[in-house]
Protein backbone atom coordinates (compact mmCIF):
# COMPACT_ATOMS: atom_id res chain seq x y z
CA UNK A 1 0.00 0.00 0.00
CA UNK A 2 2.55 2.28 0.64
CA UNK A 3 3.78 2.27 -3.06
CA UNK A 4 0.72 3.26 -4.42
CA UNK A 5 0.67 6.28 -2.18
CA UNK A 6 3.93 7.33 -3.74
CA UNK A 7 3.07 7.16 -6.96
CA UNK A 8 0.52 9.71 -6.62
CA UNK A 9 2.58 12.34 -5.35
CA UNK A 10 2.72 15.25 -7.29
CA UNK A 11 -0.71 14.80 -8.91
CA UNK A 12 -2.66 17.81 -7.39
CA UNK A 13 0.40 19.90 -8.50
CA UNK A 14 0.00 19.00 -12.06
CA UNK A 15 -3.83 18.64 -11.97
CA UNK A 16 -3.95 22.64 -10.32
CA UNK A 17 -1.72 23.70 -13.11
CA UNK A 18 -3.45 22.36 -15.91
CA UNK A 19 -6.39 24.27 -14.64
CA UNK A 20 -4.97 27.20 -13.20
CA UNK A 21 -3.55 28.77 -16.12
CA UNK A 22 -7.16 28.78 -17.87
CA UNK A 23 -8.77 29.59 -14.78
CA UNK A 24 -6.32 33.18 -14.75
CA UNK A 25 -6.42 33.59 -18.27
CA UNK A 26 -10.16 33.90 -18.31
CA UNK A 27 -10.42 36.19 -14.71
CA UNK A 28 -7.49 38.21 -16.59
CA UNK A 29 -10.24 38.73 -19.76
CA UNK A 30 -12.72 38.96 -17.50
CA UNK A 31 -11.29 42.29 -15.82
CA UNK A 32 -10.23 43.48 -19.47
CA UNK A 33 -14.15 43.40 -20.43
CA UNK A 34 -15.02 45.50 -17.48
CA UNK A 35 -12.57 47.52 -17.84
CA UNK A 36 -13.02 48.33 -21.40
CA UNK A 37 -16.76 48.48 -20.91
CA UNK A 38 -15.84 51.03 -18.20
CA UNK A 39 -13.84 53.11 -20.53
CA UNK A 40 -17.01 52.91 -22.79
CA UNK A 41 -19.66 54.15 -20.67
CA UNK A 42 -17.57 57.16 -19.24
CA UNK A 43 -16.82 58.17 -22.30
CA UNK A 44 -20.16 57.89 -23.46
CA UNK A 45 -21.63 59.66 -20.51
CA UNK A 46 -18.41 62.21 -20.70
CA UNK A 47 -18.96 63.28 -24.52
CA UNK A 48 -23.21 63.10 -23.59
CA UNK A 49 -22.80 65.56 -20.71
CA UNK A 50 -20.52 68.31 -22.87
CA UNK A 51 -23.52 67.76 -25.53
CA UNK A 52 -25.98 68.46 -22.44
CA UNK A 53 -23.89 71.64 -21.66
CA UNK A 54 -23.48 72.75 -24.76
CA UNK A 55 -27.76 72.87 -25.33
CA UNK A 56 -28.60 74.56 -22.91
CA UNK A 57 -26.20 77.45 -23.92
CA UNK A 58 -27.31 79.31 -27.12
CA UNK A 59 -27.84 82.44 -28.63
CA UNK A 60 -29.61 83.61 -25.87
CA UNK A 61 -26.90 83.05 -23.16
CA UNK A 62 -25.90 86.03 -21.91
CA UNK A 63 -22.13 84.06 -21.28
CA UNK A 64 -20.93 82.62 -24.67
CA UNK A 65 -20.27 79.13 -24.60
CA UNK A 66 -16.65 78.21 -25.37
CA UNK A 67 -14.11 75.16 -26.86
CA UNK A 68 -12.95 75.54 -23.08
CA UNK A 69 -16.28 75.19 -21.41
CA UNK A 70 -17.79 72.00 -23.10
CA UNK A 71 -13.68 70.71 -22.93
CA UNK A 72 -14.23 71.57 -19.18
CA UNK A 73 -17.46 69.66 -18.86
CA UNK A 74 -16.48 66.72 -20.62
CA UNK A 75 -13.39 66.28 -18.79
CA UNK A 76 -15.72 67.03 -15.09
CA UNK A 77 -17.80 63.93 -16.18
CA UNK A 78 -14.94 61.59 -17.80
CA UNK A 79 -14.02 60.79 -14.45
CA UNK A 80 -11.00 58.71 -14.27
CA UNK A 81 -10.42 59.34 -18.38
CA UNK A 82 -6.90 61.28 -19.44
CA UNK A 83 -7.59 64.68 -20.76
CA UNK A 84 -4.39 64.15 -22.80
CA UNK A 85 -5.76 60.91 -24.15
CA UNK A 86 -9.49 61.72 -25.17
CA UNK A 87 -9.68 63.07 -28.59
CA UNK A 88 -13.12 65.12 -29.37
CA UNK A 89 -14.65 66.39 -33.18
CA UNK A 90 -16.91 68.86 -32.52
CA UNK A 91 -19.48 69.29 -35.17
CA UNK A 92 -22.33 71.94 -35.56
CA UNK A 93 -25.33 71.57 -38.17
CA UNK A 94 -26.56 74.33 -40.58
CA UNK A 95 -30.09 74.45 -41.42
CA UNK A 96 -30.36 70.91 -40.63
CA UNK A 97 -28.82 69.24 -43.51
CA UNK A 98 -24.93 68.66 -43.26
CA UNK A 99 -22.49 68.98 -40.75
CA UNK A 100 -20.72 71.93 -42.74
CA UNK A 101 -18.56 73.47 -39.21
CA UNK A 102 -16.28 70.62 -38.02
CA UNK A 103 -13.57 71.26 -35.89
CA UNK A 104 -11.11 68.39 -36.62
CA UNK A 105 -9.65 65.63 -34.01
CA UNK A 106 -7.94 67.79 -31.29
CA UNK A 107 -7.49 66.48 -27.41
CA UNK A 108 -9.31 67.60 -24.45
CA UNK A 109 -6.47 68.44 -21.99
CA UNK A 110 -5.32 71.56 -24.72
CA UNK A 111 -9.21 72.21 -26.39
CA UNK A 112 -7.76 73.97 -29.18
CA UNK A 113 -8.77 72.76 -32.40
CA UNK A 114 -6.56 73.80 -35.66
CA UNK A 115 -7.09 77.30 -36.18
CA UNK A 116 -8.95 77.97 -32.95
CA UNK A 117 -8.26 79.33 -29.74
CA UNK A 118 -9.64 77.31 -26.61
CA UNK A 119 -11.77 80.68 -25.77
CA UNK A 120 -13.67 80.88 -29.35
CA UNK A 121 -17.26 80.63 -28.85
CA UNK A 122 -18.87 77.20 -29.34
CA UNK A 123 -21.03 76.83 -31.46
CA UNK A 124 -20.25 78.88 -33.46
CA UNK A 125 -22.63 82.16 -34.31
CA UNK A 126 -21.19 85.32 -34.32
CA UNK A 127 -23.20 86.39 -37.48
CA UNK A 128 -25.82 86.55 -39.88
CA UNK A 129 -24.10 83.68 -42.20
CA UNK A 130 -23.45 81.38 -39.08
CA UNK A 131 -26.32 80.50 -36.92
CA UNK A 132 -25.29 77.43 -35.45
CA UNK A 133 -26.10 78.50 -31.90
CA UNK A 134 -29.40 79.21 -32.40
CA UNK A 135 -32.54 77.58 -31.31
CA UNK A 136 -33.70 74.23 -33.22
CA UNK A 137 -30.20 73.94 -34.37
CA UNK A 138 -28.70 70.37 -34.18
CA UNK A 139 -24.69 69.88 -32.72
CA UNK A 140 -22.73 66.42 -32.24
CA UNK A 141 -19.94 65.77 -30.26
CA UNK A 142 -17.58 62.94 -30.51
CA UNK A 143 -15.04 61.36 -28.53
CA UNK A 144 -12.47 58.84 -28.73
CA UNK A 145 -10.57 57.00 -26.16
CA UNK A 146 -7.61 54.68 -26.51
CA UNK A 147 -8.39 50.69 -25.06
CA UNK A 148 -4.73 48.64 -25.24
CA UNK A 149 -5.75 45.45 -23.41
CA UNK A 150 -3.53 43.11 -21.16
CA UNK A 151 -4.28 40.08 -22.35
CA UNK A 152 -2.14 40.83 -24.84
CA UNK A 153 0.77 39.88 -22.42
CA UNK A 154 -0.37 36.10 -22.78
CA UNK A 155 -0.43 36.56 -26.72
CA UNK A 156 2.29 35.00 -28.27
CA UNK A 157 4.16 37.91 -30.55
CA UNK A 158 1.54 40.71 -29.26
CA UNK A 159 4.30 42.80 -28.42
CA UNK A 160 3.32 45.71 -25.79
CA UNK A 161 -0.47 45.65 -27.31
CA UNK A 162 -3.07 43.90 -29.13
CA UNK A 163 -4.90 45.94 -31.86
CA UNK A 164 -8.32 44.91 -32.05
CA UNK A 165 -10.11 45.67 -35.26
CA UNK A 166 -11.98 48.95 -34.43
CA UNK A 167 -11.08 52.70 -35.07
CA UNK A 168 -7.56 53.78 -34.19
CA UNK A 169 -6.22 56.56 -32.90
CA UNK A 170 -4.10 59.04 -33.96
CA UNK A 171 -0.95 57.45 -33.35
CA UNK A 172 -2.72 54.79 -34.96
CA UNK A 173 -1.28 51.53 -33.22
CA UNK A 174 -4.30 51.13 -30.67
CA UNK A 175 -8.07 50.84 -30.36
CA UNK A 176 -10.13 54.37 -29.86
CA UNK A 177 -13.34 53.53 -28.49
CA UNK A 178 -15.46 55.78 -29.66
CA UNK A 179 -18.71 57.78 -28.39
CA UNK A 180 -20.86 60.23 -29.99
CA UNK A 181 -23.82 62.39 -28.60
CA UNK A 182 -26.17 65.02 -30.80
CA UNK A 183 -28.71 67.12 -29.56
CA UNK A 184 -30.50 70.40 -30.71
CA UNK A 185 -29.80 73.53 -29.13
CA UNK A 186 -32.78 74.39 -26.99
CA UNK A 187 -32.23 78.18 -26.25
Amino acid sequence: MQRRKRNGRGNATIEFTLVGIPLVFVLISTVEMARGMWIYHTLAYAVKEGTRYTVGRGQNNPVPTTYQNVCNAIVQAGTGLLPGDLSLVFRSDLNGTVFVHSTGVFTADTCAPANHSPTDPWPPGDNQSVIDNQPGQTISITGYYPFVSAISMFWPGAGSGMTFQGLTCQGGSTLCLPAASQDVMQF
